[in-house]
């Protein structure tokens, strides 16, 4: 039999060892908000946006905003920028009208992401890596880079099929008509260039 005081270190050590493994999880788990603040260069880029929305229509995204900010275009930048929206929709108006996703995929990964979208929709067979580039009208490797960015969005899950090796999350497949993934760029004589929806 224990005696109560090897009890109560033995609860001790046991409570301990229960609080670093949670946090250690929690620290791995953090969302991009608490990953990290954006670097200067990303804040330029918010600043930029949160100008430009409104502002004739727009409704300009960060890869286009990171380009005139001059700012060398980087996929780990551009979803912390975008983690960033998406996480801070009282930034402006156009964030709460247009949702996140509007503003922080590229075109490419908009049409990736509507040819998923309208297939599963359609009950069509698993669309290959290949049937999207051809879709979309890009290479294969710019088709599995946008695939990577949508998972990491949350927009695509990995699956294992015979097709891409992704599924479309539900809530995607069920919006109508599906506004996020609509887009129209916009570039006016002056050099200033938009998105419109």
């Amino acid at each position: 039999m224990m005696k109560p005081m090897q009890n109560s270190r033995l609860l001790f050590a046991a409570i301990t060892l229960l609080f670093f493994v949670c946090a250690g999880q929690a620290v791995t788990k953090q969302s991009p908000k608490k990953q990290g603040r954006l670097s200067s260069e990303e804040q330029k880029v918010i600043k930029y946006l949160v100008a430009d929305w409104g502002e004739d229509y727009s409704v300009t995204s960060v890869d286009i905003a990171m380009a005139a900010v001059k700012m060398k275009p980087s996929d780990e930048s551009r979803f912390r920028i975008g983690s960033h929206i998406k996480t801070h929709p009282e930034l402006h108006e156009i964030i709460r009208r247009w949702g996140w996703v509007t503003l922080v995929l590229t075109p490419d990964e908009k049409l990736i992401a509507r040819t998923l979208i309208n297939a599963e929709r359609d009950g069509k067979p698993q669309t290959t890596v290949s049937d999207i580039a051809k879709s979309v009208g890009i290479a294969e490797a710019q088709v599995e880079r946008g695939l990577s960015m949508l998972e990491r969005y949350e927009i695509l899950q990995r699956a294992a099929s015979k097709g891409a090796g992704y599924k479309v999350v539900t809530r995607y497949i069920k919006w109508e008509p599906r506004l996020d993934f609509i887009f129209h760029k916009v570039s006016l004589d002056g050099g200033r260039q938009f998105n419109t929806n």
